[in-house]
């Protein structure tokens, strides 16, 4: 089994060969504010990176809230009143999020509201598997 990525743009593309077939998913990507990634830890800290493993983000992070399922709410300190706040599944996992500017409502809130919203988006998901 081998792995790779391609880049268009902001989107990756993670590709995995197995078996002579070729299997594709979409990878990291920004689109406007929102922003897709994995989360994992690098000499202590939470780091934001790609599919392939390159870091996107390493900056200052707080894990505001862990779930019962080792999903969090985490919120990434940038400069200058910028936040990127969302959900992750847990380390090493997919992260989605969105890029707060001039945050006017408490960054910590809105990390809040997102992974709300994200858990109940995961625990439909879930629910659907397994009907199937």
């Amino acid at each position: 089994m081998q792995t790779r990525c391609e880049r268009d743009g902001q989107t990756e593309i993670g590709i995995i060969e197995h078996e002579g077939h070729e299997f594709t998913a979409l990878g990291a990507n920004v689109n406007g504010p929102h922003i897709a990634a994995y989360t994992t830890r690098r000499n202590g800290e939470l780091v934001l990176t790609t599919w392939c493993g390159a870091t996107m983000l390493a900056c200052r992070s707080s894990v505001i809230e862990t779930f019962w399922n080792e999903a969090f709410a985490v919120l990434f300190r940038l400069a200058n009143q910028r936040f990127i706040v969302g959900y992750s599944l847990g380390e090493g996992m997919l992260f989605r999020g969105e890029l707060l500017v001039d945050c006017t409502e408490d960054a910590k809130h809105k990390a809040m509201k997102l992974s709300d919203y994200w858990a109940e988006v995961d625990a439909d998901d879930e629910a659907q598997f397994e009907d199937e």
